[in-house]
C-alpha cells in the first residue's frame, strides 16, 4: 500500500485536495455560526414589486420618525402601463423567518403621512449597525472555489445578508417578482410590544 501511494502520489493528492477543500470551506462557514450569537433584532426593509396585472391604488414611501414607521401614500392616476409598489418585509435571522407585513390600504390617504397600525407597536432603530453588532450588506461574490476558479466553473451570488465578523445570515428571496437588488433598508426592530404567535 505504501509503495502504491508513493508511486501514485500525484493521483492521491489530486483526489484528496478537493475533499480537504470542501471540509475546510464547510468548517469556515458552519463553525463560526455554531459559536456565535445569532442576530437578536428583526430587520425591516422594503422591496420593489412590479405589478403588471394588479395595479395598486397608491404608491408608498416609508420613513422613520421618532423611532416609528411612517408611510406617505400617493394615489396612482391610472395612466401608466404598470406601477411599481413597495412591499414591507421583516426578516428574523434568529429563527430564519421572512415575512411580509401587509398594509391595509384603507388606512392610506393621498399625500398624508401616517403611522401604520401594523407597525405602531414597533420601536425602530435606523442605525446601520444593529445594537447587537450586525449589519445588512449587499453580497456579491463568486462561489467558484479554488478548483472552480482554476477551471472556469462555479457562478456568482448576489443578494443581502446580515453580517457580523465572519458570520453571515442570507436573506432569501420569497418570490421572483420581488427585485432584491432594489432592497431598501429601513431599520432594526429593537422593541415590539406585540407578542409573536
Amino acid at each position: 500500500m505504501k509503495n502504491w501511494i508513493k508511486e501514485n502520489l500525484v493521483l492521491v493528492i489530486g483526489l484528496a485536495l478537493p475533499v480537504l477543500l470542501i471540509v475546510l470551506f464547510f468548517a469556515a462557514t458552519v463553525i463560526p455560526k455554531m459559536y456565535s450569537t445569532p442576530p437578536q433584532y428583526e430587520v425591516l426593509f422594503s422591496v420593489q414589486d412590479y405589478g403588471y396585472q394588479n395595479k395598486p391604488d397608491y404608491t408608498i414611501d416609508f420613513n422613520v420618525k421618532n423611532q416609528q414607521l411612517m408611510v406617505k401614500a400617493k394615489k396612482t392616476d391610472g395612466k401608466d402601463s404598470y406601477y411599481n409598489s413597495k412591499k414591507l418585509m421583516a426578516y428574523d435571522a434568529k429563527n430564519e423567518v421572512m415575512r411580509e407585513i401587509t398594509i391595509d390600504a384603507s388606512q392610506l390617504s393621498d399625500s398624508a403621512e401616517i403611522l401604520l397600525a401594523e407597525t405602531k407597536n414597533m420601536t425602530i432603530d435606523t442605525a446601520m449597525v444593529a445594537p447587537d453588532g450586525y449589519v445588512m450588506e449587499n453580497q456579491r461574490y463568486g462561489n467558484n472555489g479554488l478548483v472552480g476558479g482554476l477551471f472556469g466553473g462555479g457562478g456568482h451570488n448576489s443578494g443581502y445578508r446580515l453580517k457580523k465578523g465572519s458570520v453571515g445570515y442570507k436573506i432569501n428571496t420569497l418570490q421572483n417578482n420581488y427585485y432584491y437588488d432594489q432592497l431598501h433598508f429601513i431599520g432594526w426592530v429593537v422593541n415590539n410590544d406585540i407578542v409573536k404567535r
